[in-house]
């Protein structure tokens, strides 16, 4: 029953990272078209705008945190395959949970001093200091919740990794939303 229970969660996590990381993929596009127009406009036109730098930057700081977890779910992150690989299951597991406690580490002192900067400017209403000035608390939440859902899949990733240290066998295993297929970190 409690595993259940934690394949659920996972499950949950997994569908939370994957969703994100899906819908960030359309701010690419998004940040092309912009940053197309602004080259059209600069040099063609003769008529730059002053707002798609930093419309650019926002997009490309959601696509990046939103991604994270997708990322860390997907495993698309780089390891030293030429040690890593002649590892056998379990050892590889155990390296990962090192390497989980680390990331652990950093991805906390991330949160907490971007928590901190996303609560003064939620409760200041900031807006950028450029001469457009956007409001710049919403990037600020953005942040804040993409950094939530990495810290969320790596919470999943080390317990993935913990039941595979000890049992020896990847059997914690949850659907990732839409796919139809078993995700096995």
């Amino acid at each position: 029953m409690k595993l259940k229970y934690l394949r659920q969660v996972l499950g949950a996590i997994d569908a939370a990272s994957d969703w994100a990381g899906r819908l960030s993929a359309f701010l690419i596009p998004a940040m092309m078209l912009i940053m197309t127009w602004e080259v059209v406009a600069r040099y063609l036109l003769k008529q730059p705008t002053i707002w798609i730098m930093e419309t650019s930057q926002y997009f490309f700081l959601a696509t990046t945190v939103l991604g994270g977890g997708y990322l860390l779910l997907h495993g698309g992150h780089v390891n030293v395959a030429i040690l890593y690989g002649r590892l056998n299951t379990r050892t590889r597991a155990m390296v990962d949970v090192v390497s989980s406690l680390f990331f652990l580490f950093f991805i906390l002192a991330l949160l907490r001093s971007t928590w901190v900067v996303t609560v003064e400017a939620v409760i200041d209403l900031e807006h950028s200091p450029t001469y457009w000035g956007p409001p710049i608390y919403p990037v600020y939440i953005i942040m804040s919740l993409g950094i939530i859902l990495i810290l969320f899949q790596g919470l999943a990733k080390l317990v993935r990794d913990l039941m595979t240290a000890i049992t020896g066998n990847k059997e914690v295993s949850a659907r990732v939303a839409g796919t139809g297929q078993d995700q096995v970190s």
